[in-house]
């Protein structure tokens, strides 16, 4: 087959590409949204607060902050600040808080290793270590309805939700675009009838160039996409750079791209095919 390019306007060509890059980057973005709403419900789930209850004043926390150090599921732990407190009580309680206000606090933040075991009973066992040191405490995880409990995950389906009928309108325009080809190969299409070609030799004849074109445009939008991308990770990322870029994309992240080509392609060849079959329905019919 020759190729698809030769005596096709560029126009519908980057026409596809465009309407693969706008696809593409819609997809990227909600990988973004995705691996951000991830971290952001990770690090809120390995968060915690222990309120220390005895030993009182500050011979308590420097005793629970010894026995953090031995205690299982436990990264890091730190005494919270009367500045801190306020501004945890205003995001989750929704109320003005100043530091100033605030009793003398016997209060600590740690940070929870990932739990390996789902049913482990992490509070029950941090309280036990703590016991062992001779601290008695309670362990106060982030509560689910505040502190964006439950939104992270919410912002990323509807993230993934519009990037895929994003890309289904895209889809559409693609194949609507590409039934333009098959209008310029009509003559051909006739003649092809004339001289007894069935449906699907000239169908598909159309269909392959289309689906072909496509493809191109596919790797053309999609490269772009990609290429813009990265340079949104290089300049929004601290820190980010050619060698450490590698490491920061997933395989999950080169989806949209993979897919780009496939499905331009068959958007177009659908396109193509269905203007085509009604082209040569009607030569049939006239011859």
């Amino acid at each position: 087959m020759r190729n698809a390019l030769s005596g096709v306007e560029r126009a519908l060509f980057w026409t596809l590409a465009f309407a693969v890059f706008a696809a593409v980057a819609a997809g990227l973005a909600a990988r973004a949204v995705d691996r951000l709403a991830a971290n952001y419900e990770t690090e809120r789930t390995n968060y915690a607060i222990v309120r220390v209850l005895a030993p009182e004043g500050r011979e308590g926390v420097a005793a629970a902050e010894a026995a953090l150090a031995l205690a299982p599921h436990v990264s890091s732990a730190a005494p919270m600040t009367a500045g801190r407190a306020a501004a945890l009580l205003r995001q989750w309680g929704g109320s003005e808080v100043r530091a100033q206000d605030l009793p003398p606090l016997r209060l600590i933040e740690i940070e929870l290793e990932p739990a390996l075991d789902p049913t482990a009973d992490i509070n029950g066992d941090i309280v036990a270590a703590l016991a062992q040191g001779g601290v008695t405490a309670d362990v106060v995880q982030a509560p689910d309805a505040a502190g964006g409990g439950g939104l992270a995950g919410r912002v990323a389906a509807a993230a993934l939700w519009g990037a895929g009928l994003f890309a289904l309108v895209m889809a559409i325009i693609i194949s609507l675009a590409a039934r333009s080809l098959a209008a310029r190969r009509r003559e051909l299409v006739t003649v092809m009838t004339d001289l007894g070609a069935t449906h699907d030799q000239a169908v598909g004849r159309i269909g392959d160039e289309a689906a072909l074109l496509g493809f191109y445009a596919g790797i053309a939008g999609g490269a772009m996409a990609g290429f813009a991308g990265l340079s949104i990770m290089l300049l929004a990322i601290p820190g980010a750079s050619v060698e450490t870029l590698p490491s920061m994309i997933l395989p999950m992240d080169l989806a949209p791209l993979i897919a780009a080509p496939i499905v331009a392609a068959l958007a177009a060849g659908v396109g193509a095919r269905s203007a085509a079959s009604y082209f040569h329905g009607q030569a049939a019919r006239l011859g």
